[in-house]
């Protein structure tokens, strides 16, 4: 008997769960999304893998995808992972929202509880880090002369708008039909080597920021806040 879609769709994905290298992984799971594109296993699967080579965005819409699908008492792997790669990026109310209803479908779930708790504590700007500034509060809200060691880096879109020098909003119109790809995938390169950081911004200088919001902070040299922009000898 010749099989469905979805069996073969389900086949590639245990293939992708039995992978170990997460090129090939992500290679299994996007076939299975080709055969069954609304497939919750391959899709948290796949999200999981980009998650762990740090495309948090993508991990999200691929968690997005289950949860237009499912209600929440069906999807919470996606509910819970969702909430991390939100924590990633520094959208940590958001991922204390997702984590709480995770928690409503499983009230005894220790880990989701210690996840809440540490969450709710970043959120009211309670948790502390070894420099002594409590973690997550607005930049401007920091001491003169207090080191800043955090890695929250802007959006790839918001250096990429920046590189292109136009708004967000405008940059699909302005998009060309593959250079500006290219640049975006330099950008996410830099960020996840680490080239772009506050030692390659703009707004520093000799270990010292110059941003409205920081201005005279000492920053880490692979630190980097909301606010980097690359200095012109920096873009590629």
């Amino acid at each position: 008997m010749r099989k469905s879609n979805s069996e073969i769709a389900k086949t590639w994905t245990l293939k992708g769960i039995d992978e170990k290298d997460p090129d090939k992984k992500l290679h299994y799971f996007n076939l299975a999304l080709e055969l069954d594109p609304n497939d919750p296993a391959a899709l948290n699967n796949k999200g999981m893998v980009l998650h762990k080579i740090g495309k948090f965005r993508d991990a999200i819409d691929c968690y997005d995808r289950i949860l237009k699908q499912y209600n929440m008492s069906k999807s919470l792997p996606a509910l819970y992972n969702k909430s991390l790669a939100l924590k990633e990026i520094g959208m940590n109310e958001a991922a204390l929202t997702f984590m709480n209803r995770a928690l409503k479908q499983q009230p005894d779930n220790d880990k989701i509880k210690k996840h809440v708790e540490d969450l709710t504590l970043i959120v009211e700007g309670k948790e502390k880090k070894r420099t002594g500034i409590p973690a997550y509060i607005p930049a401007k809200d920091l001491a003169v002369n207090q080191i800043y060691d955090r890695w929250e880096p802007p959006a790839v879109t918001t250096i990429l708008a920046y590189s292109m020098k136009c708004s967000q909003k405008d940059i699909k119109y302005y998009k060309g039909f593959g250079e500006d790809l290219i640049k975006e995938k330099i950008i996410q390169e830099n960020l996840s080597r680490r080239v772009y950081s506050c030692s390659s911004c703009k707004f520093c200088t000799d270990g010292i920021c110059h941003h409205r919001d920081t201005k005279a902070m000492i920053v880490a040299p692979k630190a980097i806040c909301r606010n980097f922009r690359p200095e012109k000898r920096n873009e590629k």
